[in-house]
């Protein structure tokens, strides 16, 4: 059977970079107003009702209590005649270059973002008439959140396994900002910008060697892009928002604990152990996530790279981005044993472990 693994990653940053002080100081003065009654306070829950993963975040989330922007300094923002498949075409033609082919070559394209060019429309087609994929293509928008990259990764491993497909194209876009006005706190988390996978044939014992995936629907209130108090399509401006901030503090207090059970049971089903890890590539939903869930899941002795305090959250775009970050500073080889962790709203949760190389 044929192994399937990355054989080249891209990404896009828009030149814009927004910093702090980009924020007038009235709005920063109220957020502190309006933190103190979010899901996200660390002093809401006493630690003594906490697994170990929740004390954990609990303390993660005091180091930042009093920091408006939640560790965030800076992120980039798209320009305002540029679209969320404009930025996928660029991070995706640099990952075909990288891998070696042409947008001939590819068979599928899988595309994810929280906002597209239009709504109603298959995202991916937008990105394959940019890139002029073949019309033979199977083109899919993904609705996946923030874990898109590992559902992607699954899809595409068993289109290559099954012969169904040779190459698989996987692209990500954030353009968040364009939905966040100055006066919401969300809008200081997030940021721009665009990575792209190629996934095809490569050598034994290298690439995917396992997926762990999980859903649970009762969470799907914790964070949704609408408009407040209404359904999405009814009059109002659209913007991120807590339908039930329990099911968000649920959410948030789980998330180290399940990470450590993903990872855990992916490394197992390549029989692989934690300290075989040499890589680690998570979520940046916050600053402390990939430090606090890398130490609960016993491989902190991973090298990684932490994106969260100079690009913010880009959702689905963070895991391809390390991951390619990690192989242009030297930190990810060839032959390393890969980890990966992410969640996406809705609510699922999946953890990779690959063998870097082709």
């Amino acid at each position: 059977m044929v192994a399937s693994g990355i054989l080249g990653i891209g990404t896009y940053l828009p030149a814009t970079i927004r910093t702090n002080d980009w924020w007038p100081a009235e709005h920063v003065a109220r957020w502190r107003e309006q933190m103190a009654h979010r899901a996200t306070r660390a002093d809401v829950t006493s630690p003594a009702e906490q697994s170990a993963g929740g004390v954990a975040t609990l303390s993660a989330l005091a180091e930042y209590a009093n920091d408006p922007f939640r560790g965030a300094r800076e992120r980039r923002v798209m320009a305002d005649d540029m679209t969320p498949s404009e930025m996928e075409a660029r991070a995706a033609r640099s990952a075909l270059d990288r891998a070696g082919i042409t947008s001939s070559d590819v068979d599928v394209i899988l595309s994810q973002t929280p906002v597209p060019d239009h709504l109603m429309v298959n995202s991916a087609c937008i990105t394959h008439r940019l890139l002029d994929l073949p019309p033979r293509c199977i083109a899919l928008g993904t609705e996946a959140a923030c874990n898109a990259f590992a559902v992607h990764a699954t899809l595409a491993d068993a289109l290559i396994r099954s012969g169904r497909a040779r190459h698989v194209l996987s692209v990500h876009s954030s353009a968040i900002t364009r939905v966040h006005g100055p006066e919401e706190p969300h809008s200081a988390w997030w940021g721009d910008g665009a990575a792209a996978a190629v996934f095809g044939p490569v050598s034994d014992g290298l690439g995917l060697l396992a997926a762990v995936h999980h859903a649970d629907g009762s969470g799907c209130d914790a964070l949704v892009l609408g408009v407040p108090g209404m359904r999405w399509w009814q009059a109002g401006e659209a913007t991120t928002f807590s339908i039930d901030r329990a099911a968000t503090r649920a959410m948030l207090l789980t998330i180290v604990d399940r990470s450590r059970e993903a990872i855990h049971a992916a490394l197992d089903e390549a029989h692989l152990l934690p300290g075989d890890v040499g890589f680690y590539a998570s979520h940046q939903g916050t600053p402390w996530l990939t430090r606090v869930t890398a130490a609960h899941a016993d491989i902190s002795d991973a090298a990684t790279v932490i994106t969260f305090p100079s690009l913010a959250n880009m959702n689905s775009v963070n895991v391809p981005f390390i991951l390619a970050e990690g192989e242009r500073l030297g930190l990810l080889r060839n032959g390393d044993v890969v980890a990966t962790f992410s969640g996406g709203l809705g609510e699922t949760w999946s953890s990779l472990v690959m063998r870097w190389g082709r």
